[in-house]
């Protein structure tokens, strides 16, 4: 008995998080830069690792104009990005020292966010009284 409760509970413990249908689909981009499609109501996904305490941080340095918004800081392993509109943009990210000085690497990334990606939640806002 005790062995079938135990693996109740492993079994439920699994399927929770792998099976959460409202869970963002996380698109990951190559570390190398290049070209990326994300939809409306997904995650991009940038591996840009950084070392902790070594003095550099990453800063996006173009576009003006944004299609994607940072959700937070990065964290050790990458930066994740939310589509916020419709369109293509160059996105370029520099590897820079906190306190100035010249980038110690460069990124760049053709982040394209299709315009049909957000049909279905124009429709559904427009069914809402």
């Amino acid at each position: 008995m005790r062995l079938f409760i135990a693996s109740v509970i492993f079994l439920t413990g699994c399927a929770t998080g792998s099976m959460d249908p409202h869970r963002w689909k996380t698109v990951e981009a190559p570390a190398s830069g290049g070209a990326v499609t994300v939809s409306h109501g997904q995650r991009l996904r940038l591996p840009l690792a950084t070392k902790a305490n070594d003095g550099y941080e990453w800063h996006r340095v173009e576009p003006e104009i944004l299609t994607i918004m940072t959700e937070g800081p990065a964290d050790p392993e990458g930066i994740n990005f939310t589509p916020v509109r419709s369109g293509e943009e160059k996105l370029r990210l520099e590897y820079r020292p906190l306190a100035g000085g010249p980038a110690q690497r460069t990124v760049s990334y053709t982040v394209t966010v299709p315009n049909d990606s957000a049909f279905w939640f124009r429709r559904f806002s427009m069914a809402l009284p």
